[in-house]
């Protein structure tokens, strides 16, 4: 029985770490992308290295918090756009603007605490960019994160964010917008094919649509 137990515990063991380093960052993939704002630091890496029409660009990303105070982010909130002269595509993580006047739900990191967490969204490409267009496919892809830098006015908020959507009064709603900073990372190479190599990532990928998460 003890060594039952024994056997189990070490295959526990052994699954959560495997968990927790699939869960990381891998800082020599060419697919990651990292981007500083004073002691913040993001790094992200692309879940794939090419786009079809349709399809999601998910992320896999690192939140670093270097200050003194506790910061958040809206990790369920994450949009992508597409600049068809820049041929990028932008993911947009977190909140710059509370959306119909409520906090959204957020996601604490404290004074020297890293955390990783998942988003993904489906850009709205160009008719060029759909033909497959040598000048207007995309080819870049660029992750910018909006962070909560003060929660101090939203600590209570935050702890009551279980019991659902919790209502931003006008002066929290310009305080929200005066503690948001935005942090670009910078952009990387993406390939563009017209058919999906591997449909039941990108099926995945949807599935988590604006959930900040897979």
């Amino acid at each position: 029985m003890n060594t039952t137990k024994a056997i189990l515990a070490l295959a526990a063991s052994t699954l959560l770490t495997a968990a927790v380093h699939a869960a990381g960052i891998d800082m020599d993939d060419p697919r990651r992308s990292v981007g500083r704002e004073d002691d913040i630091r993001v790094d992200a890496q692309l879940a794939r290295d090419s786009i079809t029409p349709g399809s999601a660009i998910a992320v896999t990303y690192q939140i670093q918090n270097f200050t003194k105070s506790s910061i958040a982010i809206a990790d369920r909130l994450s949009d992508a756009s597409y600049d068809e002269d820049a041929r990028t595509i932008t993911l947009s993580i977190g909140s710059e603007v509370p959306v119909g006047g409520a906090m959204p739900h957020m996601v604490t990191i404290a004074p020297g605490e890293k955390k990783v967490l998942r988003a993904s969204a489906i850009p709205s490409l160009s008719a060029a960019a759909m033909r497959a267009s040598i000048g207007g496919a995309p080819r870049y892809v660029q992750v910018k994160v909006t962070i909560l830098r003060d929660l101090t006015p939203f600590v209570a908020l935050i702890e009551n964010q279980s019991h659902g959507k919790q209502p931003l009064s006008d002066d929290l709603f310009n305080r929200w917008m005066e503690n948001s900073a935005t942090i670009l990372l910078n952009a990387v190479p993406i390939g563009w094919a017209m058919c999906d190599p591997n449909p039941a990532m990108d099926a995945s990928a949807r599935g988590i649509r604006g959930r900040g998460g897979f």
